[in-house]
């Protein structure tokens, strides 16, 4: 009983009932298309919903995720000692009723700085603007705010609160990099977001040694469950693809 509501509930809820829904039309479509016009759309609703299965999937993942999250591995404490400072991306914040708040991946992210941090006594560069379109505190300063109530001594940390997007990032910490003329930073993100982080970074003439954290999706063997569409895999590979988009768009501009 358990794994048959399992699976009804993955294909009656969002994004599975679509998923549903776009196929049995598809195929309808496909058996009553009498004009050429009429088959090609019909294929064309189906392919969109295998594409759409395939995302909303672990296996998904597999093409989506994982190639990038498996791009860099946190390295040993011992290769870090002789690093100048961990420096910590911004992933997004939450305009909650009453308050600020950290957003998922910026809190990962900032709590594997800080175990950094503790670790490794190093100073910390926090770096992340105001959400888009809104006119609030910025990531950087809430994090930095958060890294207080855990006991971190401000004067270990520093706040770049301009940046809005990743090669913002890199552009404004290598200003901070030379003028501390530091020699090498740790930095820390999400792991499918660190590939293009550290070919940015390195872009911003920024040594640097990847940090990975925040992964998406789990790496269990395959089985049964990830067949079955959900919100997580889907998050997870819309997320993959974006870096994909984006390590493109960014080599187009050279930045």
């Amino acid at each position: 009983m358990f794994y048959f509501e399992k699976f009804l509930n993955a294909f009656l809820t969002p994004p599975g009932i679509i998923i549903v829904i776009l196929l049995i039309t598809g195929i309808i479509s496909l058996k009553k298309a009498l004009a050429t016009y009429q088959k090609i759309l019909a294929y064309i609703v189906v392919l969109t919903t295998l594409f759409l299965y395939l995302l909303s999937t672990g296996v998904g993942t597999i093409l989506y995720v994982k190639p990038l999250e498996q791009a860099y591995s946190p390295p040993s404490l011992d290769l870090l000692q002789d690093h100048d400072a961990i420096v910590i991306l911004g992933g997004g914040i939450i305009l909650g009723n009453e308050e600020v708040e950290l957003g998922p991946h910026t809190l990962k992210r900032l709590l594997k700085g800080f175990e950094l941090y503790k670790k490794l006594d190093k100073p910390i560069v926090l770096t992340g603007g105001s959400p888009l379109g809104r006119d609030s505190l910025t990531e950087a300063e809430v994090m930095a705010t958060v890294l207080e109530e855990w006991g971190v001594d401000y004067k270990d940390i520093i706040i770049d609160k301009s940046a809005r997007t990743t090669a913002e990032n890199a552009l404004q910490v290598s200003e901070i990099f030379r003028a501390k003329r530091w020699a090498k930073v740790i930095l820390v993100t999400s792991a499918v977001h660190m590939k293009r982080a550290i070919d940015t970074f390195q872009r911003n003439a920024i040594s640097v040694s990847a940090y990975p954290t925040d992964y998406l999706y789990d790496y269990a063997s395959l089985s049964w469950v990830d067949f079955l569409p959900g919100k997580d895999a889907l998050e997870a590979n819309i997320s993959g693809i974006h870096e994909f988009i984006g390590q493109i768009w960014y080599k187009i501009q050279g930045r």
